[in-house]
């Protein structure tokens, strides 16, 4: 047990939310916020997570921190969730997983889809609950969005490990006129139908957190194009807009 926690806090997180009732559904829960994340999004609303260099001991959270957060709520929450960044970058998350697992909570994960093969080693190892990933385009236009090359290939990889596995699941897109068209979020919406998922959420964008000046200085966008909406809604199952 004690070599598990020392490998799971290999993992660096940066911020506790210590409450939350929207980010792993009919769960009381904390988020947990790893440090890190290869993509460069420019709506990304932890943008100050985005670096994965070395963290010194002001802007990590200690490990005693977190064992005394885990070990103080066991009768008050129900599940952690992870978050970031992007939690799949870091190898000792599976070790994480199993660490918080280990107190009897439990355990979601969100992440972008960049890393199919960490995401389907704790899917086949059962080491989370719920799993909501990020879509950010069509498959075609994920290397725009993303700015980085041969995204679109892992997240549709990563789509298809959740689908496959027997875990409970959610896929969102953020949209913005300035990054998506119309069009492209309704081809969206078809890839993430046409891939078999049928619980998926269009979020509107809010600019806290958000470090690009172009889209800062525009402010929040709230409309969601309404064919978009009312197509989404005959497809899925389970579907809204946030």
């Amino acid at each position: 047990m004690e070599a598990l926690k020392n490998t799971a806090y290999d993992v660096p997180i940066a911020g506790i939310q210590p409450f939350t009732t929207i980010d792993f559904p009919g769960k009381i829960a904390a988020v947990f916020f790893t440090q890190g994340c290869p993509w460069h999004c420019r709506y990304c609303h932890n943008a100050d997570l985005r670096l994965a260099g070395p963290m010194n001991d002001e802007s990590r959270v200690p490990r005693d921190s977190i064992e005394s957060f885990l070990s103080s709520r066991t009768e008050f929450l129900e599940g952690i969730v992870v978050s970031g960044g992007e939690p799949t970058i870091h190898t000792s998350l599976p070790y994480l997983l199993s660490s918080i697992k280990e107190y009897g909570y439990d355990t979601a994960l969100h992440t972008n889809g960049d890393n199919p093969e960490m995401l389907g080693s704790i899917l086949r190892q059962g080491l989370v609950d719920y799993v909501a990933m990020d879509v950010k385009a069509p498959p075609a236009e994920y290397d725009r969005i993303t700015r980085c090359t041969n995204t679109g290939i892992s997240a549709t990889r990563s789509i298809s490990k959740i689908l496959s596995s027997k875990v409970d699941y959610e896929f969102r897109t953020t949209y913005h006129p300035s990054l998506l068209t119309e069009e492209e979020l309704m081809d969206t919406v078809h890839a993430v139908y046409n891939a078999g998922a049928r619980k998926y959420y269009i979020q509107r964008f809010t600019k806290k957190g958000v470090r690009d000046e172009e889209l800062m200085l525009g402010g929040d966008y709230v409309e969601i194009p309404d064919a978009v909406v009312q197509e989404a809604r005959k497809l899925f199952n389970v579907f809204d807009v946030r």
